[in-house]
């Protein structure tokens, strides 16, 4: 497992994947990711103020999500620092305060009555992650899906890195793109969307770090990081061991979690089997209370199908996610996972 620490950064259990086919063939290590990930990877901490959380960047998540229904995104420049930067699994990477609007509008602006509504966030001084519901109607084309005029309600994830003045410096959104089209009647024959997400009725819930806190933390974090070496280095017995014996996995295509070690098990094993050489990169982590959130990559050789996507042989793939783990007594007791396996159909060798 590699490990690219801009805060504090270790790693997590990875994407629910079903599989088949399994090969002994060798390749090269993953090329590069499609899209700029790489600043991700070397990403220096944000904020050069004081280590606390300022009273303005408190108040950004609930300011970021109401500016997510403004007209053409106009609510969200103002909260930009002029050098912001915005990535999105699949999506080209942003730069700028215009840029930065512009790729959120590709992104959610074909939606009209958009609203993006909070239901947990953890915050750090540097870091905040809102865990959100969307919900719109869909007025033009979006990601090659002809205008439906259809609603979608779906859930997903936003990574902010803030600074002390109260504005934004980097963002990370995070959702199921093949969720999202399948609502629309648009999505992967093979895949069978769950009921759409109902958004929370209740102010959400929020978690702050605090320093004394700060050794719990770095155990959390520690729990999940050694699940995620055992899956890269191919070591079940130390896998499962991290997992509570009631652990369960929420995902954005199921309806209901997989549970217990025997569904760990069968995951570990099915990852296995559709990916070769297989590699781990964290690029980001925190500990917040009881929490590990964890952003991460997964690459290596496609050697059978992963979940909806066929088995592409020969094909080098990554997709990024983020993991956010509960802990209970140093063992992963749920993990809350969000990625968008759709970027991998766009990557070739």
């Amino acid at each position: 497992m590699r490990t690219h620490l801009p805060i504090i950064c270790f790693a997590a259990a990875s994407a629910a994947a079903t599989v088949a086919g399994c090969s002994s063939e060798t390749v090269e290590r993953p090329p590069a990711a499609p899209i700029a990930w790489a600043s991700l990877e070397a990403q220096p901490e944000q904020d050069g103020g004081a280590d606390v959380l300022t009273a303005k960047e408190r108040a950004l998540p609930g300011e970021y999500c109401a500016a997510i229904a403004s007209s053409g995104f106009a609510g969200l420049g103002a909260l930009l620092d002029e050098d912001a930067d915005f990535a999105s699994p699949g999506m080209d990477n942003a730069h700028g305060r215009d840029q930065v609007a512009h790729a959120h509008d590709l992104l959610l602006g074909a939606f009209d009555n958009r609203k993006m509504t909070m239901s947990r966030v953890w915050r750090t001084p540097s870091e905040q992650t809102i865990e959100w519901t969307f919900t719109g109607a869909q007025s033009r084309d979006w990601l090659g899906v002809a205008a439906t005029h259809k609603t979608v309600s779906f859930k997903g994830v936003t990574l902010l890195w803030t600074k002390d003045n109260g504005s934004i410096a980097d963002i990370h959104v995070y959702f199921d793109v093949a969720v999202a089209k399948a609502e629309l009647g648009a999505g992967p024959k093979n895949l069978t969307p769950p009921p759409p997400a109902e958004p929370p009725t209740t102010p959400a819930q929020v978690f702050d770090q605090t320093p004394s806190g700060s050794y719990d933390a770095i155990v959390n974090v520690n729990v999940v990081k050694s699940a995620l070496d055992a899956l890269e280095s191919n070591n079940l017995t130390a896998f499962v061991g991290a997992m509570a014996d009631d652990v369960e996995v929420y995902t954005a295509e199921r309806a209901t979690p997989a549970r217990g070690k025997a569904d760990a098990k069968t995951y570990y094993a099915a990852m296995h089997k559709a990916i070769g050489q297989l590699d781990t990169t964290v690029m980001s982590a925190w500990g917040v209370g009881q929490f590990a959130i964890v952003e991460y990559s997964i690459a290596g050789e496609q050697l059978g199908p992963i979940q909806w996507i066929p088995a592409q042989r020969d094909k080098v793939i990554r997709f990024e996610q983020v993991d956010i783990c509960e802990i209970r007594d140093q063992h992963i007791a749920r993990i809350w996972r969000y990625d968008n396996l759709m970027q991998i159909q766009g990557q070739t060798q």
